[in-house]
């Protein structure tokens, strides 16, 4: 008998480009490139936070996962990231059902924000409608760097690769007959 075979899990890797972020992602897809047998295979794309253009419904479409690639050194591009992640994941209703993982960098320097503050920093608190998580990489560590894909990935391996929508129901029911 043949098995069935999932399609592959599509990862969205979104961050400021700089060396370090391509570094992230370089490992992340060699980690994937030639899998052992219990990790799944992947599709990636890649965008920059930017206002002036949406992602793509394409890509959105078939996204189980996304990454936001975050320097805890820089405020500021936490508050684009920020910006950019609520808009596009957290109040646009095609990305209810994407599971958010934040991967900071630069976490061991003396003025990066923490776990906490970067939590603080994203409003993540208020986000009670999906899955979240916070991953700091130290001196890009690879181990890491792979701890995101991994959290990640047992999200999507738990719930199935494309989680059901679900749907409320109508609280207006139809006039009840007297007897």
């Amino acid at each position: 008998m043949f098995k069935r075979q999932k399609p592959p899990k599509h990862i969205l890797l979104l961050g400021e480009k700089n060396d370090t972020r391509d570094y992230i992602i370089n490992i992340i897809k060699e980690e994937v490139k030639n899998p052992k047998e219990n990790i799944p295979h992947y599709t990636f794309s890649i965008e920059e936070p930017d206002f002036d253009r949406t992602i793509p419904d394409s890509v959105l479409k078939k996204t189980d996962g996304a990454i936001f690639i975050v320097n805890a050194t820089k405020m500021d591009e936490l508050s684009k990231i920020k910006e950019f992640l609520w808009e596009t994941f957290v109040w646009d209703t095609r990305t209810a059902n994407i599971p958010i993982l934040i991967a900071s960098y630069n976490a061991e320097k003396a003025i990066a924000l923490t776990k906490s503050e970067i939590i603080e920093a994203f409003s993540l608190i208020r986000l009670t409608d999906r899955l979240w998580n916070v991953l700091e990489i130290h001196e890009n560590k690879k181990e890491d760097i792979l701890a995101c894909l991994e959290w990640l990935d047992m999200y999507i391996e738990t719930l199935g690769i494309k989680p059901k929508v679900l749907k409320k129901k109508s609280s207006s029911r139809k006039s009840e007959k007297k007897h």
